[in-house]
């Protein structure tokens, strides 16, 4: 391995008991297309914490990180969505949904705190980077509201 390549399993060890506590706190916290206000705010939460710029006035709830390198280079995004399902969820879970009718049975509660662990380690090796990462945490993908995205 080279020095980078180290330097972000290095990061990846660090950050990954607190991705496995974004995503059961997002688990326990599931919300609606349309109706992921508290997503939003916790997304924005943790970018802020990781000093990672955002803006969210794209849509109501959407989320847009950017992690700007040290070095010219290409402009990548990366991609997560948000929403949860109508489901009554019933695994016994300590971190199970605490709001009744709704679950994360999709992944998307995986799929934000990866993102959210990808943005911190990112951040953390941007001297090293090339290019420009933006982040994107997409609301109402299971409403099919962004089209595009599927």
């Amino acid at each position: 391995m080279n020095a980078l390549q180290d330097l972000i399993k290095t990061y990846a060890s660090q950050y990954k008991e607190q991705v496995v506590e974004w995503r059961r706190h997002i688990h326990s916290h599931p919300e609606l297309s349309g109706k992921e206000k508290n997503t939003s705010l916790f997304i924005q939460k943790v970018l802020g914490e990781l000093g990672i710029p955002f803006v969210n006035d794209v849509s109501d709830y959407a989320v847009i990180g950017k992690i700007e390198g040290a070095h010219t280079g290409p402009v990548i995004a990366l991609r997560a969505d948000m929403d949860a399902l109508p489901i009554h969820e019933i695994t016994g879970l300590p971190f199970a949904s605490q709001n009744e009718g709704v679950m994360h049975a999709c992944g998307h509660d995986s799929h934000i705190a990866i993102l959210l662990g990808a943005a911190a380690i990112l951040q953390s090796i941007k001297a090293q980077l090339y290019g420009t990462v933006k982040l994107v945490f997409q609301p109402s993908e299971e409403e099919a509201l962004f089209p595009g995205a599927q």
